[in-house]
This record gives C-alpha cells, sequence and structure tokens, in this order.
C-alpha cells in the first residue's frame, strides 16, 4: 500500500506539471503576440532575398555552419522594413566591448535585416550569432613579436568571462583595444568578401554605429549600378593630408571595388599588416590599400554619413535638410531611443516612408530640452572663442588658432563686449547677445566660446573651483524663430557622389 500511494503521488505530481507547462506555454505564446504589437522587439527569421538566407537556416541545421543564422521568430513589425537584400551590413566590434553593445544592435538596427555579419578580435557566439575573428590571419611575424597584440593573447586564454579577466583600467583597456583595432579593416574587408561576395553594397560600422535603414536604402537607389562603378564612400577625415573615410561614422563599399580590391588581390590584408603596425588608425589603413591597390578615393557624403549623435550634432543650415544614414558614439541607451523615435516618425506619416532629416532629429531630441542657461554642461561650443590673455598656459594649441582676442590686439578700437567676452559668464552672454550670428555659448577657465550653429552638448564634472566650473547658454528666441523660419524644407539634399 505504501508503493501504492508513493506512486499514485507521483503521478499526480507529474499531472499538476503538465497542466503547469500547458498554461504557461500558452501564456507564453500570447505575450509574443500582444509584444509584437506593442512594439517590443522579439526574434525573427530573416526574409527571403536574393542571396537565400531562408535557404542558409536549413543548412545551418544539417551543417552547423556558424556563418548562417539561427531561426528567428517573424516580427510583424518588419513587414514594413525597406528592402536590403541588396546591402550586406558589416559590425566591427571587439571582445571588450561585445556583449555591452552587441546585444542592443540585434534587438534594434539589425533586427530586421535579413543578412549582416559581426567581426571582433575574439571569436565568440552571442545569443546565438557568430562573431569572426578578424585577426586570425595577421602575419605571424607581426602578431607574436608586438606588444600591439597582448589584448589578443590575454583575451585568448580568459577561462571565464573578458570582463573578469580584464587586469586594465578604463583609459588603458581603450588604449589596447584601439591599438589593437588599427589591424581590423582590410583583414574584415578581405573576410566579408570571402564569405558573402555577391551583394551590390557593403556597409561597414561598429558596434556604436546607428543606421537608418529607410534613409540608406533610399539614397544608394540613386547611384550607379555598384556591380561596374567603383565606389569607396564615407565622411572624410585627414591625416597627413591624406583623405579617408571615418570609420565610426560607417562607410560604404560597391561591389565593383570589392571585387577589384579583395577578389582579385587573393591575401591583400597580409601586405598591410606591418604598414597597420606603423599606422593608427584601421580606417586609415584602408584607404592606403584601396588607393594604393586600385587607385580609389573616398567621395565625401558628410553630413549624411555622420559621426556624431543627436545630443552633439551641430544644427545649422550646413545639415538642416540634409537626410541622416549614419551616427556615432551612440551607447546602447540612446541607441534604444532613436530605434523608438524613428518608429513612432514612421507610424505616423504615410506610405512610402518619408526621410528623417536632421531637423527631424533636432526637434525630437534637443528642441524640447534647450534652456536659457545650464550649469555644469558644455555645449561643445568651438566657432569662435576669446581666451584669457594672462594665462595662456591654461590653452590647448587648438584653442589658441581660434583666439579671437589676439586679433582685437592689432585693431585700433576694440569694443567692449568683446574685450571683456573672457571674464565671466555674464560677458560672454553679452557678446553673444550682441552676435547676429551668435546662436549658443560657454564659458569655462577664463574662455569664452561661442558657436554658429546649435547643439545640446553634454554634462561636465562638476568642481568647486568657479573658473574650472563649465556653464553653457542658449538664445532660445533666435534659435526658435530660425528653425520656425527654416521648418519646411523644399527638396531633399543629399551628398554629391
Amino acid at each position: 500500500m505504501a508503493v501504492l500511494r508513493q506512486f499514485n503521488g507521483k503521478s499526480a505530481l507529474a499531472i499538476v506539471c503538465l497542466l503547469i507547462l500547458l498554461i504557461t506555454s500558452k501564456h507564453l505564446a500570447e505575450w509574443s503576440l500582444r509584444s509584437s504589437s506593442l512594439g517590443i522587439p522579439s526574434i525573427r527569421l530573416p526574409y527571403d532575398s536574393s542571396h537565400g538566407n531562408s535557404q542558409n537556416l536549413d543548412e545551418s541545421a544539417e551543417t552547423g555552419d556558424p556563418t548562417l543564422f539561427p531561426a528567428r521568430v517573424r516580427d510583424p513589425s518588419c513587414d514594413s522594413f525597406p528592402d536590403t537584400s541588396n546591402i550586406l551590413v558589416v559590425v566591427k566590434t571587439g571582445a571588450s566591448e561585445s556583449y555591452a553593445k552587441i546585444p542592443t544592435q540585434l534587438v534594434t538596427i539589425l533586427s530586421c535585416v535579413p543578412d549582416f555579419l559581426i567581426f571582433s578580435d575574439m571569436e565568440q557566439d552571442i545569443a546565438g550569432y557568430h562573431v569572426y575573428d578578424s585577426l586570425d590571419n595577421v602575419l605571424p611575424g607581426v602578431s607574436a613579436q608586438s606588444p600591439d597584440f597582448d589584448l589578443y593573447r590575454r583575451q585568448k586564454h580568459c577561462v571565464v568571462d573578458q570582463q573578469s579577466c580584464s587586469v586594465d583600467n578604463e583609459a588603458s583597456k581603450r588604449l589596447n583595444s584601439w591599438t589593437l583595432d588599427k589591424y581590423k579593416n582590410v583583414h574584415i574587408a578581405e573576410k566579408t568578401y570571402k564569405l558573402r561576395p555577391n551583394y551590390e553594397w557593403y556597409l561597414f560600422i561598429d558596434a556604436d554605429t546607428y543606421v537608418l535603414w529607410n534613409n540608406l536604402v533610399q539614397w544608394l537607389s540613386k547611384l550607379e549600378a555598384p556591380a561596374t562603378k567603383r565606389h569607396y564612400i564615407g565622411s572624410i577625415s585627414l591625416l597627413n593630408d591624406f583623405r579617408f573615410a571615418h570609420g565610426g561614422s560607417g562607410y560604404i563599399l560597391s561591389q565593383a571595388t570589392m571585387q577589384e580590391f579583395v577578389g582579385n588581390h587573393s591575401g591583400i590584408a597580409n601586405h598591410y599588416d606591418k604598414r597597420a603596425q606603423e599606422s593608427c588608425c584601421g580606417d586609415y589603413v584602408l584607404a592606403l590599400a584601396l588607393n594604393e591597390t586600385i587607385g580609389i578615393g573616398v567621395e565625401h557624403a558628410w553630413p549624411t554619413i555622420n559621426g556624431e549623435k543627436p545630443y552633439t550634432i551641430p544644427y545649422g543650415p550646413r545639415e538642416w535638410c540634409h537626410p541622416i544614414v549614419t551616427m556615432h558614439h551612440l551607447d546602447p541607451e540612446e541607441i534604444s531611443s532613436f530605434w523608438r523615435f524613428e518608429k513612432r516618425f514612421y507610424e505616423s506619416q504615410t506610405f512610402p516612408r518619408p526621410i528623417i532629416r536632421f531637423k527631424d532629429v533636432y526637434e525630437e531630441f534637443v528642441e524640447p530640452k534647450l534652456l536659457p542657461e545650464r550649469y555644469d554642461w558644455d555645449n561643445l561650443s568651438e566657432d569662435v572663442l576669446y581666451l584669457d590673455p594672462n594665462h595662456p598656459e591654461r590653452f590647448t594649441q587648438e584653442e589658441k588658432a581660434k583666439d579671437h582676442t589676439k586679433k582685437l590686439l592689432k585693431q585700433f578700437h576694440i569694443p567692449a563686449v568683446e574685450r571683456d567676452a573672457y571674464k565671466s559668464f555674464k560677458h560672454c552672454s553679452l557678446l553673444c547677445s550682441s552676435l547676429r550670428k551668435c546662436f549658443q555659448f560657454s564659458y569655462h577657465n577664463g574662455a569664452c566660446a561661442y558657436n554658429k550653429s546649435f547643439r545640446l552638448g553634454r554634462l561636465t564634472k562638476k568642481t568647486d573651483k568657479k573658473e574650472e566650473r563649465w556653464i553653457s547658454g542658449w538664445k532660445q528666441r533666435q534659435i526658435c524663430d530660425w528653425a520656425d523660419e527654416h521648418r519646411d524644407c523644399k527638396q531633399l539634399v543629399w551628398p554629391n557622389i
């Protein structure tokens, strides 16, 4: 009888567990449907494209190929996503930051993209997505002997998570990651073409880059046939008067460029390993390689390809009516916030989706936050500076080059409002009020700066030392009047490519 009671008890327990499992499964299914209707990102199947991603899912299950996506549940919010089947996005990250940044990208800007690749300085798997080691083919004579690869070697010997293995402080970690990063770009281009050789466009971004897909698709559709026209498009940076596309802003290579550069030059990345060792940056090395190998230079696409983020963009006549395709240095919270804004913006408009311009970003992220003044705040004013002539040791050479006080000394008559601008925040405010082109200003440590455009800026560290405290101000009425006057852009201003 005791055995029978024990058996009956176990049977009852099994039945209860089965009922709980069935109820839970039902509620999970209902929650999944509700989350889609509420706009909560979910995991979804990649859509059909000319590159066979749906077929790849079946192959992945059979072969275990890490280049193929895990199965994703279809997200109805992606039904109106633009057709990106001819564009491959390639994300560059590092093992020290990948788990902090990549998950946010997966549930926002990558959530509706049918195909993408992620490269790092260590092979990993994040939420079922494979991350490739971009540096495993670097010449042994370079990687084995260089201290640049100390971090790379330490990461491989870490037996727990990378964060726990890190022995560097934040500053050292950034420096070591940056040093390692310069070897990646040419190798990533080479590996990308080997894995995905059939795309028309290749967009290369960092893990903290934001992409506005609707704008990108409409823009690229206007450019010449990428299969025959060589394109290397980006936001230009200069190093020793050499022009290259800034990597964090994102850069675009056409099929013709990729084919001629890496398709026709096997092992091209290794030819630039030693050059990378002597250089500062991977985006610079890539530009050198493109120029020396196939004779192509960067096509300037700023401000559409953009290295700022909503709070640091300088809004004004140069940017106002331009569409924006990329932004850089967004943290996970900022990426999530902009992703929500994009969804609201498109839902409030009629089909086809309108283009998001700089003015739209300003109206959402900056206009509601402008105040006459903010303490412990740097609004990034930098166009013109008035520096304290009694303390030149406080200022950098770059700041001294913008110093208007020196020019005043050459004048016979010096207006008092300019002569005294460096003395205090109040004096700086009076200067800005006297100038028609001044939209904002800041005061810090004997430096008065003003801008002919307007930005929100960033928080600064609090200090008890009055002179070292940052204070920023905005001419709200003038900014609002200017924005209202230019509220309606008559035509889109795309880069002249």
